[in-house]
């Protein structure tokens, strides 16, 4: 049974339900809170399976992993996952961030400044490229969720005020404003951005979706092995247009 998210929220940040299990003493607070919003029930988290692999959530019938980093390390695991579970990657995407900073001497913590940067789901798309060759799975399925968040940085950084070269403490979340479920390859197109002109460019695309580099050539591809975009060559660069869905 699942834990209304913001009650998951309150407790975890008061400490008052504490997740069981191996990794209990690295486990972060994001993960944490995921993992009770998605089954209250403590004897279905870190679940050895007789496959060997842990599931973070597993109901009996369902694995549930939570993701809150990259996908890469996934693909092994869900290699073996998925020749006999039902498995959701759950991967949260900020929407909206407050930073905070944290003076390691004193532990003195500032009030959170809101990030003028809006996050969307095409934030998560990137990511989804590692998982090319498992995406059209029957038993897979991904779930982004766009949440608010608070990021806690220590100010021990090389610079003068600690924030250049800094790291991240801990990445607590606030509010769960919108999900994304991915099952089929039409699911895929509420992934592009708003604004895009028909047809449009990468470029056109990373500004419209805030993505660049690398992030951009992955959420591209990912789009274009979806069926979402299909790609033509005009003078030295691509040109890209949507698809209908089948």
């Amino acid at each position: 049974m699942s834990m209304d998210f913001n009650e998951a929220c309150a407790q975890v940040r008061r400490g008052d339900i504490r997740p069981g299990g191996i990794g209990i003493l690295a486990e972060k607070p994001l993960h944490a809170t995921l993992k009770w919003w998605l089954d209250d029930n403590p004897a279905h988290h870190e679940v050895t399976l007789p496959c060997g692999k842990v599931a973070d959530v597993y109901d009996g019938a369902r694995v549930y992993e939570i993701q809150t980093g990259g996908f890469s390390p996934l693909r092994k695991k869900l290699e073996v996952l998925l020749d006999t579970y039902p498995v959701t990657v759950v991967h949260p995407i900020p929407r909206r961030k407050y930073l905070s900073w944290i003076t390691p001497a004193t532990g003195e913590t500032t009030p959170p400044h809101k990030s003028p940067k809006i996050g969307t789901f095409v934030q998560g798309a990137p990511q989804l490229v590692y998982l090319l060759p498992l995406l059209d799975h029957p038993n897979l399925t991904i779930r982004f969720l766009l949440m608010d968040m608070e990021e806690q940085r220590l100010a021990d950084g090389w610079s003068k005020d600690g924030k250049r070269g800094s790291h991240r403490a801990v990445m607590l979340p606030l509010t769960l404003e919108d999900t994304l479920t991915l099952r089929c390859p039409a699911d895929y197109a509420a992934l592009l951005p708003a604004g895009l002109p028909e047809p449009f460019t990468a470029t056109q695309f990373g500004k419209a979706a805030k993505l660049q580099g690398r992030k951009l050539s992955a959420a591209l591809k990912v789009l274009l092995d979806r069926g979402v975009l299909t790609r033509q060559r005009e003078g030295r660069e691509y040109t890209y247009t949507v698809q209908e869905p089948l």
